[in-house]
């Protein structure tokens, strides 16, 4: 009887070490879990983070983001940064689908440059295939081609018609709109658009084009240094989230590792006892029985010591992984909340008026895109606005272009305090600005902006020690089944077209 006595003792000592031992397995499957959803919440805040760099790369940025939702799992994880390194590799090889027409600015460029015709036709041949990847590529190539190169001695543009001049200008200030123009260039720019605008004879169209080409040469370098920053960032980042995914996945085979070791003993200890336990039953003599019991327990024993060595090891080489991973992670959580901080003034910039602080043309295409889509999603109406300051020129020759600037921005800000708070108001460029009126037809449209037209009527600002009025003419188009942004916005400005030619101050919807 004592002997069995102290098998049940032994049993239940074993019984109690091994609880423990779950015990301890649980806490450590708790601070993994822990550890793993950290890890998740960090790599899914550097995917917000990177949002907007480029549209090309967001949808992969989605995805990621949305798998890590449900947590870590190495092989769609891995599929999809698969994916996303290879859209970046492609990033810069997908030529951009716009195109302008840039055929006069070719013929200019040619008659400037004679001894380059040839290679300006080529250029424009491979322009109008598609060739180039962006606008900046064409200029870039145009660039290069002029920046070191001699004019001809009489000038090209005293020999055009007044009505070339016009057209010519007219393509530049598009072709300065079109172009993504750093901030710090901003002001220059728009100086230059100005100047397009209000200096009509021959030769300020070449000291203006000559004003140009040093300008976009200035914004070529800056523009190649940002995306070689920009490069560089998004391989970085590439390289630590699959760093980060790795070792997630070396802690998940861990832990299940040492569940299976864990369930192994379970089942040995389970069926050495059952075993001494039948041994025990059918045994006859004393002496025998106690060796087998003493040789059993003592296996028992010695198995496990073993495990519980071999876990404690195992325990302390994942903690150490753990601390490591979670040192990174804390790495990473501060590098990518100072980078979106820059992202976030960057992306307000990128799509502000630096003069007018209203959104820009960039910011109006992508709100346009998203209403569009709204709209072909829930049928509602849909309107915009396009406004025109009434003899803007004129204050320009008047006053100066300090005065015009002031008039813009006299306008910009009448134009976002009287709209509605669910319109969007933009500046389209020069003295030109649009608006979207979500949930609004032509007819509801026509009747908010005329009175936003008759409350800019009654403003005026001072310049000098002239009070100077401003008046407003618009154009209101509302968005039709088969509409693209082009013939939506190209109704509305036919529309502005008709009230200009009816005597300003006024707006017509077609």
């Amino acid at each position: 009887m004592a002997i069995f006595r102290n098998k049940d003792d032994t049993s239940e000592k074993w019984k109690e070490k091994y609880l423990n031992l779950l015990d301890s397995q649980e806490q450590l499957e708790k601070e993994h879990k822990a550890n793993e959803e950290l890890l998740c919440k960090t790599i899914i805040r550097f995917a917000l983070a990177a949002k907007g760099l480029n549209r090309e790369l967001d949808p992969h940025l989605n995805r990621i983001r949305n798998l890590l939702k449900s947590g870590l799992q190495s092989k769609q994880l891995q599929k999809e940064l698969d994916a996303f390194s290879s859209a970046l590799m492609l990033l810069e090889e997908a030529p951009s689908s716009r195109l302008i027409d840039a055929s006069l600015l070719f013929e200019f460029l040619s008659s400037q440059y004679p001894g380059q015709k040839q290679q300006f036709e080529a250029l424009q041949d491979k322009y109008e295939r598609h060739e180039f990847k962006n606008s900046q590529g064409l200029i870039i190539a145009l660039l290069e081609l002029v920046s070191d190169k001699d004019r001809k001695a009489n000038d090209f543009a005293f020999e055009l018609p007044v009505e070339d001049h016009k057209l010519i200008r007219t393509h530049l200030i598009r072709l300065l709109d079109y172009v993504e123009i750093p901030e710090n260039y901003a002001l220059e720019t728009e100086q230059i658009k100005l100047r397009l605008q209000s200096e009509t004879d021959a030769q300020s169209l070449s000291l203006i084009l000559d004003d140009t080409v040093g300008l976009l040469l200035e914004v070529k370098k800056h523009l190649v240094s940002e995306q070689r920053e920009m490069a560089e960032f998004l391989s970085k980042l590439t390289e630590q989230l699959a760093d980060l995914a790795l070792k997630a996945t070396g802690v998940n085979l861990a832990t299940e590792k040492a569940i299976k070791k864990r369930n192994l003993l379970d089942q040995t200890v389970s069926e050495q006892m059952a075993e001494l336990q039948n041994k025990s039953e059918s045994a006859t003599q004393l002496e025998p029985l106690k060796e087998l019991v003493r040789s059993q327990l003592t296996n028992i024993s010695l198995q496990i010591q073993e495990h519980n060595q071999q876990e404690k090891n195992e325990r302390a080489n994942l903690q150490l992984e753990l601390q490591t991973m979670a040192k990174k992670v804390q790495e990473m959580e501060a590098e990518s909340s100072e980078l979106k901080s820059k992202l976030d003034v960057a992306q307000h910039k990128a799509t502000r008026d630096p003069l007018t602080h209203l959104p820009n043309r960039l910011a109006f295409e992508e709100r346009l895109n998203d209403e569009m889509a709204r709209w072909k999603r829930y049928g509602l109406p849909l309107s915009m606005v396009v406004w025109d300051i009434d003899f803007f020129k004129k204050i320009n020759d008047t006053y100066g272009h300090k005065s015009g600037d002031k008039a813009l921005t006299v306008i910009a800000q009448l134009l976002a305090k009287y709209c509605r708070q669910t319109d969007f108001v933009a500046r389209f460029g020069g003295e030109e600005f649009v608006m979207l009126l979500p949930d609004t037809d032509a007819k509801a449209a026509l009747i908010v902006a005329d009175k936003l037209r008759q409350n800019v009527e009654k403003a005026s600002f001072r310049a000098g020690a002239d009070k100077i009025s401003i008046t407003l003419s618009c154009g209101i188009s509302q968005f039709e089944d088969g509409d693209s942004n082009e013939s939506f916005f190209e109704r509305a400005d036919k529309a502005l077209y008709m009230a200009k030619q009816n005597g300003r101050n006024q707006c017509i919807a077609i």
